[in-house]
């Protein structure tokens, strides 16, 4: 054998062998598409995204939630401030028979007021339990009881409640705060604990005053005003000026007339009265109109007093009267005033905030302390589940069909897999997802179609997403797929003896039918 065939031999055999090697080296089969993955020794980390990047997708409810502060964490609470519709318990010491306790509820009307028997009328709204009982006692002490003994306890308050509603808990419902701290785990237990797998955060919505949320991110170096020595306010001025002259408290239950009214809008040491009997011409040209008497309660040293009050004759400076119909026309609801431009995204900035606090479920039955939040009154807190709803694949994979979202958040490539993987003539570089973004200014709902590569979100240089619910999945093929497929299947080996038999030319062998011409 002569040298140039050995070479030729030699330069075959190398060319077949680096042919097998390069084929078998490659990590990704080059005769079949189909197989995905990265398979390289070194590991590498990638992100999933929550979105495909091209359209503005509809924002996740609590969109902007935030992690607990400190300050959630800590069990403090002021002493509650009583407000209309409170229900109140007081208890009154021998104020009927000796040795014996006078006890009732009383519920805080709207103006913020409640009514005692043998005490009278007490402002409620804005004290506290102990405040209200100094209240009380002032008002008994001394003429009514020597050294009263009283009692104030807050039974109901529409305000002293928290919420718990979603599907992640087996009882949605209000519930009243108990007098000692609890805390979100103690929250979700009354309300029967999480019941679903797929309850990822929790969120706990609370309003707080604009002020307050606001403290948060002020720095240390503010500015703030400060009030020379011997200085007074503004509100301090305008705290002197709607403080009471003297110590008699007028209540009645009747309307206030004009004519009182103008009586408490006059200074001190000018009395009216007196400077209407300085016009007598004015005053005897208009005849005084009789008018009943009533009863005004006065709050005269210490203790209340019904005095019989004849109503105060008109004098000629005295504004007109309205009639009933016209002082029904004139008391119309006013419609509040609403500023140019006000949208839904300016509902609360005026005086509250919500936050919107967000606390992962595994790390809060995990025990860690940092989630387990201090609930507060007025809390609203919501247990979602997970995105729950359907998907579709189509196209070239093995099981296409309609697939359910059933909380577990699912990415592309684990879609792909439970429709049973790539078929075989998929292109995975021809992948195209559906996917519904909302609605225009139209109403007109919209969806954006991108086409992704499941070769490279496979091998990791480019990151994977979510599915959504309502996502369409399609897999495409290309013109090289069938040959392919064709190639993969063109060669085959067999063990031992064996007899392969292509019949794609050979009909006169046995026939146009070989069934109806057996061996």
């Amino acid at each position: 054998m002569d040298s140039e065939t050995m070479t030729k031999k030699s330069v075959f055999w190398i060319i077949t062998v680096g042919l097998f090697l390069g084929l078998g080296g490659c990590y990704n089969d080059a005769l079949d598409p189909t197989q995905l993955g990265r398979f390289e020794p070194t590991p590498t980390v990638n992100v999933i995204l929550d979105t495909l990047g091209v359209a503005d997708e509809p924002s996740p409810t609590y969109e902007g939630a935030e992690e607990p502060n400190p300050e959630d964490l800590l069990p403090y609470e002021p002493d509650y401030v009583f407000s209309a519709g409170d229900v109140v318990r007081i208890t009154i010491f021998e104020l009927y028979n000796e040795g014996l306790n006078y006890e009732n509820q009383f519920v805080v009307t709207e103006s913020g007021r409640i009514s005692i028997p043998d005490v009278g009328i007490v402002k409620a709204e804005g004290l506290t339990e102990t405040e209200l009982e100094r209240e009380v006692t002032s008002i008994l002490s001394p003429n009514i009881l020597k050294d009263p003994s009283v009692t104030v306890t807050l039974l109901n308050s529409e305000r002293r409640l928290f919420s718990i509603v979603g599907q992640g808990v087996a009882q949605s419902a209000r519930f009243a705060m108990p007098r000692y701290p609890i805390r979100l785990t103690d929250a979700i237990a009354l309300a029967g604990g999480i019941g679903d797998f797929n309850v990822s955060y929790i969120y706990v919505s609370r309003d707080v005053k604009a002020e307050d949320f606001q403290s948060f991110n002020r720095s240390p170096g503010a500015d703030f005003e400060h009030a020379e020595p011997g200085q007074k306010s503004a509100e301090d001025e305008m705290l002197e000026m709607i403080t009471p002259s003297d110590a008699r408290l007028v209540t009645t239950a009747e309307m206030a007339t004009r004519r009182e009214l103008e009586s408490l809008a006059t200074p001190e040491g000018i009395d009216p009265l007196d400077e209407l009997a300085d016009v007598p011409d004015a005053a005897e040209s208009i005849s005084p109109e009789p008018s009943a008497s009533r009863i005004e309660w006065v709050f005269d040293q210490g203790q209340w007093k019904a005095i019989e009050v004849e109503a105060a004759a008109p004098s000629g400076l005295q504004p007109e009267l309205l009639r009933p119909e016209q002082f029904a026309a004139d008391r119309k609801p006013s419609q509040p005033h609403i500023p140019s431009g006000f949208g839904l995204s300016d509902v609360g900035q005026a005086d509250s905030v919500t936050r919107v606090i967000s606390i992962p479920v595994d790390k809060l039955l995990s025990g860690d302390p940092r989630y387990n939040i201090v609930i507060r009154p007025a809390d609203r807190i919501t247990v979602p589940r997970d995105l729950v709803g359907e998907f579709w694949v189509a196209g070239n994979v093995n099981a296409p069909n309609a697939y359910s979202i059933v909380g577990r958040p699912i990415t592309l490539k684990q879609a792909i897999a439970t429709a049973g993987g790539l078929g075989a003539l998929a292109w995975p570089k021809k992948v195209e997802v559906v996917r519904r973004i909302g609605k225009n200014k139209a109403g007109l709902m919209q969806e954006e179609i991108v086409l992704v590569d499941l070769v490279k979100i496979a091998n990791g240089t480019q990151p994977d997403f979510f599915i959504k619910p309502y996502d369409y999945i399609n897999v495409g093929t290309h013109g090289t797929a069938r040959w392919l497929a064709v190639l993969r299947n063109a060669f085959r080996a067999t063990y031992g003896f064996g007899l392969i038999y292509d019949r794609n030319f050979a009909v006169d062998d046995f026939g146009s039918n070989p069934l109806n011409n057996p061996f």
